[in-house]
């Protein structure tokens, strides 16, 4: 199995069936609760202003652009952090963070980007943007 290429440009996925894994926020109200307003306002787990909600993304939109560039996605795991014991554990709750795991197209070398709107989502991966080309090129509309 190959494993992403991650280089100066940006991330590739450089042979076909090669897998790229993400880890990202679910968009919903219980992380914006949880991630901003607790962890970064009332806690201070972590620094004010660590977290942008308009680049959460939830895992339908994030399978969609993944799948709409020539990947396929085969898991979508939630993850659960639990601050008093420091440690990360994997939930099928996904409402809060979550990791996906998808695999280059081996029928396409270089897929085309997407021909859907993102208007108003652009930002929305880009802290998390270890990616194909496509999936860059699609952000930057």
């Amino acid at each position: 199995m190959k494993i992403l290429d991650v280089g100066c440009g940006g991330g590739l996925l450089t042979e076909p069936s090669g897998s790229l894994f993400i880890t990202t926020i679910n968009k919903t109200q219980l992380s914006y609760a949880l991630g901003i307003v607790f962890s970064e306002q009332i806690a201070g787990i972590v620094p004010k202003g660590t977290h942008t909600w308009e680049k959460f993304v939830s895992p339908e939109k994030l399978e969609s652009i993944l799948e709409s560039n020539g990947l396929s996605v085969q898991t979508v795991v939630g993850m659960l952090y639990n601050p008093f014991s420091g440690f990360w554990h994997w939930s099928e709750n996904t409402s809060l963070n979550y990791a996906a795991h998808a695999l280059k197209s081996s029928l396409q070398e270089h897929p085309a980007p997407a021909e859907f709107a993102l208007k108003g989502e652009t930002e929305e991966l880009q802290a998390e943007a270890f990616t194909s080309s496509g999936v860059q090129e699609e952000l930057k509309k």
